[in-house]
């Protein structure tokens, strides 16, 4: 028999002797202690077994059923959200009238539609078909590329892209966090910019690290001159760091900017033997520069100002001298899974 339920036994007995309801509490306290039923509690079963009540079990409470989760009300919500999919839950209960309540409408949007609201995802551009096919067709050649040649062919992988590094870079608003205790308020801070004046920065680097970084200050910008001229420099220190393993063997993926495709640049890799993958157009989710090096690289200096241009290059040599050779082996080993995510989605952005 259930504790509560022995109390009760003993409150209808002493009840009909009689005795008043602080003394049964004091009774119970007694024989129960911490267990004891509160004295509100005896009190209520004290007057009920002194009305005439028999039954010591709680009766159950008879609950109308909710009928506003009806089939009429789900299919109704349905069509709100399928005729406008950016509706609030305010809005479709307004649209309803009184029908369905606030917390009715979030079970049927919830728990019988299946649907949560999401924000856009941004993406760098809305490919075309035609794109969307361009990149399932290279991914998949270059996919065949590497399951035939195994680790092999991303060793002899050298990649490349330019980038703009500011004098100042805002923080991040995931860098900004920070843990505050109940009650503390939230830290306010002003909005920013980044800031006009910056260098571009150019990183080649493969699975074991960079094998040269070149800066333009100025206003200047990479044009073929300079990216053969660079071409060129890469050469020789892939030569200096990699001796042993054939030049002609370097396989170079870089983006389809102009300086990288135009007739004096291929005239240039044919000359120096080196084979150039194909990369699809607008797709920076398929570049190691993009997808895992430039992010982390631009969150670190967020807050923080650069006096001139040479503080600025200081910072990118030395933040790249100082990462482990996992980073740069990891960047490059991604691109497989990337390729094969890219075609398991048709050719749309990969995220992770």
């Amino acid at each position: 028999m259930p504790i509560t339920v022995a109390q009760r036994v003993v409150i209808k007995f002493l009840t009909n002797e009689n005795v008043g309801a602080n003394e049964i509490w004091r009774r119970l306290h007694t024989q129960y202690g911490e267990s004891t039923l509160s004295k509100t509690q005896v009190k209520f079963w004290h007057k009920e077994f002194r009305g005439g009540r028999e039954a010591m079990q709680n009766t159950s409470h008879q609950r109308d059923p909710r009928t506003s989760i009806s089939p009429e009300n789900i299919a109704a919500v349905r069509d709100l959200i399928e005729g406008n999919r950016q509706l609030t839950v305010v809005e479709i209960c307004q649209e309803l009238g009184t029908r369905i309540s606030y917390g009715s409408m979030q079970s049927i949007i919830k728990n019988e539609l299946l649907l949560r609201k999401i924000s856009a995802r941004w993406v760098p551009r809305l490919l075309s078909d035609q794109q969307k096919t361009a990149h399932v067709q290279i991914s998949e050649t270059l996919l065949a590329c590497y399951e035939e040649e195994g680790d092999a062919f991303i060793h002899r992988t050298v990649t490349c892209v330019e980038t703009w590094v500011h004098h100042y870079t805002p923080e991040t608003m995931r860098a900004s966090k920070k843990w505050r205790g109940m009650g503390e308020e939230c830290p306010v801070k002003a909005k920013t910019r980044l800031s006009a004046s910056k260098v571009m920065a150019t990183v080649f680097w493969y699975f074991k690290g960079v094998l040269l970084v070149d800066f333009l200050h100025a206003r200047r910008t990479v044009n073929v001159a300079y990216y053969c001229n660079l071409l060129e420099k890469v050469r020789a220190a892939y030569r200096s760091k990699r001796r042993g393993f054939p030049i002609r063997d370097v396989l170079l993926l870089h983006d389809n900017a102009r300086p990288h495709s135009a007739a004096q640049t291929q005239e240039k890799l044919a000359e120096m033997y080196w084979t150039v993958l194909e990369h699809p157009p607008y797709s920076p989710d398929l570049s190691p520069c993009d997808y895992h090096m430039f992010g982390p690289l631009k969150e670190v200096p967020g807050g923080q100002r650069f006096d001139d241009d040479e503080q600025v290059e200081n910072f990118v040599r030395k933040w790249l001298q100082t990462r482990p050779p996992s980073f740069y082996d990891t960047g490059i080993k991604k691109l497989p899974i990337r390729w094969q995510k890219c075609v398991e989605k048709g050719g749309n952005y990969v995220e992770k």
